[in-house]
C-alpha cells in the first residue's frame, strides 16, 4: 500500500493558516492590560462586593463575557467548573440589565455570586477588553500572568491557574 505524502503546496497552505491564526490572536490581544492588575471593586448580582485583589497562594481568573456571545455560552461550563476551586470574577459586558443577566445565568446554570454587570463598560476599559470572551489570570502577587481572547478549555484554564499560583 502506497501512502501519499502531502505536497509542498499543501504544507505551505497549512503553515499560512497557522500563521494567520497566530497573527489574529496577536491583534486581538494587543490592547489587553499587562503587568499589575487594574484595581477595581464592584457588586455581584447577589449584592456581594468583589474586587481584583489577589489571593495569597492562589491565582484568580477574571473572565469577560456577554450573553449574546455564542463562544462565551460554549465556554460557560468551563468557567463554572473553575469557580468551585478558584476565585473567579465573571464580568458580563454589554449584556443588558441585572435582571436580564440573572435570567440568562439561571437558564445556563451559572453562579450568581460571582457575576458582575459591567453595564457602563468601565471595568472592560480598565483591562483593554474589546472582544469576548477575554480572560485574565492573576498571580498571587497581583500581576497578570496570562491573558486570552477566545475559547479556552477547562484543562487549559486549570493549567494556567496552577502555573500562575506558583509565582
Amino acid at each position: 500500500m502506497k501512502i501519499n505524502r502531502p505536497s509542498r503546496k499543501t504544507i505551505m497552505q497549512f503553515m499560512l493558516v497557522i500563521l494567520a491564526i497566530f497573527a489574529i490572536r496577536a491583534w486581538q490581544q494587543q490592547d489587553l492590560s499587562a503587568g499589575k492588575v487594574p484595581s477595581f471593586s464592584s457588586k455581584t448580582l447577589t449584592g456581594e462586593v468583589m474586587n481584583s485583589n489577589p489571593m495569597p497562594n492562589q491565582a484568580i481568573l477574571i473572565h469577560f463575557w456577554a450573553t449574546w456571545c455564542p463562544i462565551c455560552n460554549l465556554e460557560n461550563d468551563n468557567i463554572q467548573a473553575l469557580s468551585s476551586d478558584y476565585k473567579v470574577l465573571n464580568i458580563a459586558i454589554q449584556s443588558g440589565s441585572d435582571e436580564e443577566i440573572k435570567a440568562h445565568a439561571v437558564e445556563n446554570n451559572m453562579r450568581l455570586d460571582n457575576i458582575i454587570n459591567d453595564s457602563s463598560g468601565s471595568v472592560s476599559k480598565l483591562f483593554g477588553v474589546s472582544g469576548t470572551p477575554s480572560s485574565f489570570i492573576i498571580n498571587p502577587r497581583g500581576r497578570i500572568h496570562f491573558s486570552e481572547v477566545g475559547y479556552v478549555t477547562t484543562l487549559g484554564y486549570r493549567l494556567r491557574l496552577w502555573w500562575a499560583s506558583l509565582e
